[in-house]
C-alpha cells in the first residue's frame, strides 16, 4: 500500500503542481464558472417558471426530470443536470495519460524497479479518483453555498440532495477512469484515448443500437460501454443500489481487470 499511495500521490502532483494540470485546472475552472453564473445562479428563477414546468412534464416520458421541481435547492438540481455529463467528459480528460506517456518515454521499467505492475495501475487510478472526488466537493460545494446564500432555512434538508448528487457523480464517473487506464496499454496513447473514448464509443453506441432494431439480443452489448445509464442516472429522484448504480460500478471492475492482465502481459 506505500507503493500505491506514493504513485498516487504523484498523480495528484502532476495535475496540481504542473504547467500540464495547470492548464486542465484552469480549462476546468473556467468552463463552470460559466456555468455557475449563468444557469446555476438563476437556477430558482427557471426552476419557478411556469412555462418550464410545462416543458418538464410534455417531456416527462422520454426525460422525467419532474422530480427536480421538487428539490430544496434548484442551484443543486441545475448543477447535477450539467455535472452528470460533463464529469466524465472531465474524467477522461484529467485521466488520459496513466501509462502511455511513461511507456512511449521508457520510464515505464524504471518506475517498476520500486513498485509491480499492480501497484502502479492501481496507484494511477487511485489518483485520478482522489483528483475526481476533489474536483465534485469543490464544485458541489459551490452550488450548495450558492443555495444557502439565497435561502439558508433549507439548508439541512438540501444535504440528502447534495449526498445524492456526489455520491452518484463519483459512481457514474468511475468506470470512465477505469477504460481509460485500459486504453492506455492498449492504444499507448493519451491523445487515442481521448479520441477513442470521446469520437469513436458514440459512434459504437449509434451503430449498436440501431442493429438492435433487428436483433433485440443485441441490446445487451451496450452494458460494455461507459456512460449508457448517464440519462438513467438523471432520471433517479434518489440514491439507490440498483441496476443504475450498479452497472458502472461493475464496469469499473471489469476493465480494471482487463486492464491487470494485460499491463501483466506487456513488454516494456
Amino acid at each position: 500500500m506505500h507503493s500505491v499511495w506514493q504513485i498516487c500521490q504523484f498523480e495528484l502532483t502532476r495535475l496540481f503542481l504542473t504547467k500540464r494540470g495547470g492548464i486542465l485546472l484552469l480549462a476546468f475552472a473556467i468552463i463552470w464558472f460559466m456555468i455557475f453564473k449563468y444557469p446555476i445562479l438563476e437556477a430558482s428563477n427557471i426552476l419557478s417558471n411556469s412555462s418550464f414546468g410545462e416543458n418538464v412534464s410534455a417531456f416527462s416520458q422520454q426525460l422525467n426530470l419532474q422530480h427536480l421541481i421538487e428539490w430544496n435547492y434548484g442551484e443543486l438540481a441545475i448543477y447535477w443536470l450539467f455535472a452528470v455529463f460533463a464529469f466524465p467528459i472531465s474524467a477522461v480528460l484529467m485521466s488520459s495519460d496513466q501509462i502511455a506517456s511513461d511507456a512511449n518515454r521508457g520510464t515505464l521499467r524504471f518506475i517498476l524497479l520500486r513498485s509491480s505492475r499492480n501497484q502502479l495501475l492501481f496507484g494511477r487510478f487511485l489518483g485520478q479518483l482522489l483528483i475526481l472526488i476533489s474536483l465534485i466537493s469543490m464544485t458541489l460545494l459551490t452550488a450548495f453555498i450558492m443555495g444557502i446564500t439565497r435561502d439558508s432555512s433549507l439548508a439541512v434538508g438540501a444535504l440528502d440532495d447534495a449526498f445524492f448528487v456526489g455520491l452518484n457523480l463519483l459512481v457514474i464517473s468511475m468506470p470512465f477512469i477505469a477504460v481509460t487506464s485500459l486504453l492506455n496499454i492498449v492504444l499507448k496513447s493519451s491523445k487515442l484515448s481521448i479520441v477513442m473514448i470521446i469520437i469513436v464509443l458514440p459512434i459504437f453506441h449509434g451503430l449498436i443500437s440501431y442493429l438492435s432494431y433487428f436483433h433485440q439480443s443485441l441490446e445487451h452489448l451496450l452494458l460494455i460501454l461507459p456512460g449508457i445509464q448517464l440519462i438513467d442516472s438523471v432520471q433517479m429522484p434518489h440514491i439507490e443500489l440498483s441496476a443504475t448504480t450498479m452497472v458502472p460500478l461493475i464496469q469499473t471492475v471489469i476493465y480494471l481487470t482487463a486492464a491487470q492482465f494485460l499491463l501483466a502481459r506487456r513488454a516494456l
